[in-house]
């Protein structure tokens, strides 16, 4: 045979030695019970079936891939997150724990790999959520509790408090009513640890519209709010000793002191 020939044959013999270790490894995979399948979930699936599940082997996402141990219920995903659990065609499905390489934690309900139901998630900054989610997100009633000790139990759409709820803060103040968006807005009572208590309209965290403010040491007001102070009409009522009659003063205020002019009157001295 010339030279020319057997370079011509070399590439013909590593085609053939190539299909003949792609049936070995084939057959190999047969006898062991390995196959390679793409499930309803987009999901790739190269190992071990049981009762027509995958069982052990190697999942390929999108994005990344995971060592999947059905005896276990784990996936072991290469970017460090861990999950055991319930899954359907190899996405967390049911109830299950996932601990994420960032040290963050949820444990509870999921559909379709998403975090879905009920569970609770424990944050690396030591805040934690316990109740409802949807896509993903806190939806529905919950709990959050700050690491700071502040708390608050109500309702969330998209992670963020909409609806009645309860803050509770870490001095002692606390605040029941409606919000949008995280902030108060609607109706509400702000209960202060010193005693003083405000109940009425907030817009954006802050008292504006109308509402009755009382201070722990007996005076109250009530009327019109803006920017947080005693602002436009109301009446201030102060505090009587006992036996006497309270000096009370209907009119006018601006910015938080009484504005006389030009209307209203004064209190009697």
């Amino acid at each position: 045979m010339t030279k020319q020939k057997r370079r011509n044959a070399l590439p013909v013999v590593l085609v053939l030695g190539l299909i003949v270790a792609a049936v070995i490894i084939l057959l190999l995979g047969f006898v062991f019970g390995l196959r390679y399948s793409t499930l309803d979930s987009g999901a790739k699936f190269l190992g071990r079936f049981r009762d027509g599940a995958p069982y052990k082997g190697t999942a390929y996402f999108t994005e990344l891939k995971a060592k999947y141990n059905g005896e276990t219920k784990t996936l072991t995903y290469e970017n460090g997150d861990v999950y055991v659990g319930d899954v359907k065609d190899l996405l967390p499905d049911g109830n299950g724990k996932m601990t994420y390489a960032s040290g963050d934690l949820y444990e509870g309900a999921w559909l379709a790999g998403v975090k879905e139901g009920v569970g609770t998630a424990i944050y690396t900054s030591g805040d934690t959520y316990s109740g409802e989610w949807k896509g993903g997100k806190h939806q529905g009633h919950g709990v959050y509790t700050f690491a700071d000790g502040s708390s608050y139990t109500g309702y969330f759409v998209d992670n963020m408090k909409n609806g009645t709820g309860i803050y509770t803060y870490a001095n002692g103040d606390r605040f029941e009513g409606a919000f949008t968006d995280d902030m108060k807005n609607g109706k509400g009572t702000y209960t202060w640890a010193n005693g003083n208590v405000y109940s009425g309209d907030f817009v954006n965290d802050v008292r504006t519209g109308t509402g009755t403010y009382t201070w722990a040491n007996g005076d109250r007001y009530e009327g019109d709010f803006q920017n947080g102070k005693l602002h436009g009409k109301g009446t201030y009522t102060w505090a009587a000793e006992e036996g006497t009659q309270p000096r009370v003063y209907t009119g006018y205020f601006k910015e938080g002191i009484i504005d006389p002019q030009p209307y209203g009157e004064q209190p009697a001295a």
